[in-house]
């Protein structure tokens, strides 16, 4: 079989394309993609891997690892909730820092790090705390109308006051409207 020149060209040039391995491009372009590709996914972990936050970073320090001189207690208590005031409820809401309210009690909890205990709450003139180690809100009903106080106060696994960490909320359970007018 007889074939002409450039014939014989386009076959050599076929088999040199097929017998070239694929990532050798005659110019070098495939080459330099690749390269580029490589840095640009190199750069964009890299800075995924900056800008991300730590867990101690949202979440604070570890509750399992001793904390050397910590921060005193503080207590925060917000008013009642004037919504439910009017129904004759009493929510109380409250927060803690540098204090995990928890129903654990006694000596050896003493040495716990960071620092546990619960809270006490004296309703008007009561004379003997209420002790709640849920950490939820305190919730009151059945308060005859007019004004009330309530002193909440931070304790410890022995149940001792701690300074510095109680307030007192003063509110007044108004008298209900007659549904009927």
């Amino acid at each position: 079989m007889i074939q002409t020149r450039t014939t014989q060209q386009r076959n050599k040039q076929a088999i040199d394309a097929v017998n070239r391995p694929f990532n050798a491009a005659p110019d070098g372009s495939l080459a330099i993609i690749t390269r580029t590709t490589v840095i640009g996914i190199a750069v964009a972990l890299y800075a995924l891997s900056a800008s991300a936050q730590t867990a101690k970073d949202v979440k604070g320090a570890t509750p399992l690892v001793a904390i050397q001189d910590e921060p005193a207690v503080k207590l925060i208590v917000d008013p009642p909730i004037p919504e439910q005031l009017v129904l004759g409820r009493v929510f109380i809401q409250y927060r803690t820092e540098n204090l995990r309210i928890m129903p654990v009690y006694g000596k050896a909890a003493l040495a716990v790090s960071p620092r546990i205990g619960h809270l006490h709450y004296y309703v008007d003139d009561q004379s003997w705390p209420t002790v709640d180690s849920s950490g939820e809100t305190v919730v009151l009903v059945s308060l005859a109308q007019g004004p009330h106080k309530v002193r909440l106060e931070l304790a410890d696994t022995l149940h001792r006051p701690i300074p510095g960490a109680s307030k007192v909320v003063e509110f007044t359970v108004p008298t209900p409207k007659d549904p009927h007018n």
